[in-house]
C-alpha cells in the first residue's frame, strides 16, 4: 500500500524540522575548506570535485568538513510550502511558519549594486562559470521573490513587499541582457553573460507577478520582453534547450517545467493568444517525451536513467498546476508518478525521500533543498489545489447571463 499524501506531507514535515530545516546539498562540496584549497578555486577542478560528491552514493561530506546548511532557495520553498498549507488549512501555526522563513530571508538578503537577491550557501563552479558563495543567481531570488508575495498576500507587511521590490532591481538592474530592448534574455548573475531560458522566465514571472500589485509599467516591459525573447527560440516540437550556447543545448524535465509554469504566470497577468498557443505546445511536449509507462520521471527527454527525485517532485507540481490543459492525461500520470515516486524514493523509517536512482544503484542521500523542499512544496500545493477543486464541486458558481435575473431567496 502506498501512503497518503497526507500522511508523507506530515512524516517529511517532521524530518525536515528535526534538522532544523538545514541539510546537505548535491552541490555543496566546496563547502569543505580543505576540499576548495586543492582545487585552487579552478573552476574545471572544482567542477571534478563537485561531481565526486554528487556522485557517490555515500554522504562522506562529513568528512570531509561539510556541514549542514541553509540554502535560501530551499527556505524558500519552505515558506511558500506553509503559505499553500495556510490557505487550505487556516491554522495559524502553518502562517507562523511561512512568515517565519520569509522573515529570515529578507534579513539574509545579499546586498547588490542596485538591489538585493539570494544565492547558494556554496560557490558553484559549473559548465558557464564560477560562482561563489552567496552570489545572488535570478533564479534563487525569482523563487524567493514568490514566496514573498504569497506570503506578504496573507501577512501583509511592507518589509516582504519591499524585499519584492528591491529584488526585482536586482534582477532589472544588475543582469546582463542578450537581445534587444524588445526581446532579450536576462543572465544568470551579475558575473557573466549566459543565455538560460528558465532563469531568464522565471525573472519574467517575478516581474509579472510584482507588475499584478503594483502595475509598473517598466515591469509588464520587462516580463513581455523576456518571454519573446524565449517564444521565439521555442523548437518546432515545443521544447527549449536548457541554453542557447553550445555547452548547454540538452532538454531536461525539471528545467522544461519551470518554463512552463513561468509561461504560466506571465499568461496570467498578461494573457495573449502567442503565449498561451507556446505554453501548450510546450506542455504536449513535456507530457509526451518525460514520463516512463510506470510513471519513473525522466531527467533527459531522450533517456531514462538517471531518476531523480527532484524531478519527481517538480512533476508532480507541474502535472497539477497545468492540468487544466490537458485534464485526463495530467491526472492519469500525476497518480502513476506519485504512485512511482513514493516506492521508488520515500524512505518511511526516516521520514525523507532519496535522492536518485542511478546506474550504480539507489542513492540515498537526504538532500534539503534540492529534494525534500521540493517535495514538501509539492505535496503543499497539490494538496490546496485539490482542496480548492473539491470545494468549487460542492459549491458550484452559477454564471447568469446579463439579461436574466439572479432568482430571489
Amino acid at each position: 500500500m502506498i501512503p497518503s499524501i497526507d500522511h508523507i506531507s506530515d512524516r517529511l514535515e517532521r524530518h525536515i524540522a528535526a534538522v532544523g530545516y538545514r541539510g546537505f546539498d548535491p552541490h555543496d562540496g566546496l563547502n569543505g575548506r580543505w576540499v576548495r584549497a586543492l582545487t585552487f578555486d579552478n573552476r574545471m577542478l572544482g567542477v571534478l570535485a563537485l561531481q565526486f560528491f554528487k556522485r557517490c552514493p555515500l554522504n562522506l561530506r562529513p568528512l570531509f568538513g561539510i556541514r549542514p546548511g541553509i540554502n535560501p532557495k530551499g527556505w524558500g520553498l519552505l515558506a511558500a510550502a506553509y503559505g499553500s498549507r495556510y490557505r487550505r488549512t487556516g491554522a495559524t501555526s502553518d502562517l507562523a511558519s511561512a512568515t517565519r522563513f520569509a522573515d529570515w530571508l529578507v534579513d539574509n538578503a545579499t546586498p547588490s549594486a542596485s538591489g538585493i537577491g539570494w544565492g547558494y550557501n556554496f560557490p558553484w563552479p559549473n559548465r558557464n562559470d564560477y560562482y561563489p558563495s552567496g552570489l545572488p543567481t535570478i533564479v534563487n531570488t525569482a523563487y524567493v521573490g514568490f514566496a514573498l508575495l504569497d506570503v506578504h498576500a496573507l501577512a501583509p507587511h511592507t518589509r516582504y513587499l519591499d524585499a519584492v521590490r528591491r529584488s526585482m532591481e536586482f534582477i532589472l538592474r544588475d543582469l546582463a541582457r542578450t537581445g534587444t530592448p524588445a526581446s532579450f534574455c536576462w543572465s544568470y548573475t551579475p558575473q557573466g553573460v549566459t543565455r538560460i531560458h528558465n532563469a531568464s522566465l522565471l525573472g519574467a514571472a517575478l516581474a509579472a507577478r510584482l507588475h499584478a500589485v503594483e502595475g509598473r509599467d517598466e515591469l509588464r516591459a520587462a516580463a513581455l520582453g523576456a518571454v519573446r525573447w524565449s517564444l521565439e527560440r521555442q523548437r518546432p516540437d515545443g521544447s527549449w534547450w536548457y541554453g542557447e550556447e553550445e555547452r548547454n543545448r540538452w532538454i531536461d524535465s525539471y528545467h522544461t517545467g519551470y518554463n512552463l509554469l513561468a509561461l504560466r504566470d506571465v499568461d496570467r497577468v498578461f494573457p495573449g493568444d502567442g503565449l498561451s498557443v507556446a505554453l501548450r505546445k510546450g506542455y504536449a511536449y513535456y507530457l509526451d517525451h518525460f514520463f516512463e509507462p510506470d510513471g519513473k520521471v525522466k531527467y533527459y527527454h531522450n533517456r531514462g536513467i538517471p531518476y531523480d527525485a527532484h524531478a519527481a517532485a517538480h512533476a508532480l507540481l507541474t502535472l497539477r498546476e497545468l492540468r487544466n490543459l490537458d485534464p485526463d492525461r495530467s491526472d492519469m500520470l500525476w497518480r502513476r508518478v506519485w504512485t512511482k515516486t513514493v516506492s521508488l524514493f520515500w524512505d518511511e523509517r526516516r521520514g525523507c525521500f532519496h535522492y536518485a536512482l542511478t546506474r550504480f544503484g539507489l542513492n540515498r542521500i537526504d538532500y534539503i533543498r534540492w529534494v525534500q523542499a521540493w517535495m514538501f512544496y509539492a505535496m503543499a500545493r497539490c494538496q490546496e489545489l485539490d482542496a480548492a477543486d473539491a470545494a468549487e464541486r460542492l459549491d458550484p458558481v452559477v454564471h447568469f447571463p446579463p439579461d436574466q435575473e439572479m432568482p430571489q431567496e
